[in-house]
């Protein structure tokens, strides 16, 4: 339920990489639902385990899928809207699938797009829509023959906590 410690436990498992398991900083991703919580995370982590916190990436889905992408807010101007969001999504999804390219090839495109991330954690997961849950997926290589080519993937959320549901979330994508 809210306030249960999910961030809290996001933010431990970050340390804990990074303390107990030696992971670089820079292979960790952090995704967030809002700028406001990605911020949080951030601060939390800092307080945490100081300097190595500053290594960790730690994005909404959306900045991650502009990343990706090459986008901006500058460049999308006035149509930074949510279907121009779900589109810059799909671009990523894309990118990240290798669609259209052999399979070494597209792998290796996922390999050079994801910069050495071996871990994302992902928080309040039962916020994402469908087309989120896409990008989670390329992102962790679900489809991926080579089990060593994927990624580590730790969600956290709360099925009885899913208030996006009209933005298409659906509690659905924890279950799966």
């Amino acid at each position: 339920g809210p306030g249960s410690g999910k961030t809290r436990v996001l933010v431990h498992r970050i340390a804990y990489l990074i303390r107990v398991r030696r992971e670089n900083p820079h292979g960790i991703l952090a995704l967030a639902y809002n700028r406001h919580a990605a911020v949080q995370i951030r601060q939390r982590l800092a307080e945490l385990i100081g300097d190595d916190a500053r290594g960790v990436s730690v994005l909404t889905l959306h900045a991650l899928a502009m990343r990706l992408v090459g986008a901006s807010l500058l460049t999308q101007g006035a149509s930074a809207n949510d279907d121009a969001f779900k589109q810059i999504i799909e671009q990523a999804v894309t990118l990240l699938k290798g669609d259209g390219l052999p399979p070494d090839e597209a792998d290796q495109q996922r390999d050079h797009l994801l910069a050495g991330f071996r871990w994302i954690l992902v928080d309040e997961y039962q916020d994402i829509a469908p087309e989120q849950y896409e990008l989670i997926s390329a992102l962790a290589g679900r489809t991926r023959a080579d089990e060593d080519g994927r990624i580590n993937l730790f969600a956290v959320g709360d099925d009885d906590q899913n208030i996006y549901a009209f933005n298409g979330a659906s509690v659905e994508f924890i279950r799966r």
